[in-house]
């Protein structure tokens, strides 16, 4: 059985360690800020592997990310180039 909510957080993380591998040292922070929260997500996560799709990984992720910088009490420029590589990771990753 197809878990595509699975897949999808495994075609991103490998998406966002190319990116890690290739990023300049500013961005080496929020990459690896983003990196081990997927694996969070995957785990807190409670879904019904028929009842979801790659999105909803997406907009998972995207409100975990959103609790966490508030619990770390992230800064705005930091959070921002988080959005950023984000989207560039969304857009890279199939």
């Amino acid at each position: 059985m197809s878990d595509p909510f699975l897949e999808r957080a495994e075609n991103i993380k490998k998406t966002l360690l190319l990116m890690e591998s290739e990023a300049p040292d500013d961005d080496l922070f929020a990459l690896g800020y983003m990196i081990p929260q997927i694996e969070l997500v995957q785990e807190m996560a409670h879904y019904d592997p028929e009842d979801v799709t790659a999105e909803d990984f997406d907009a998972t992720y995207r409100q975990w990310l959103e609790s966490t910088f508030m619990e770390d009490a992230m800064e705005a420029d930091d959070r921002r180039r988080i959005e950023e590589l984000w989207q560039n990771a969304l857009s890279r990753t199939t």
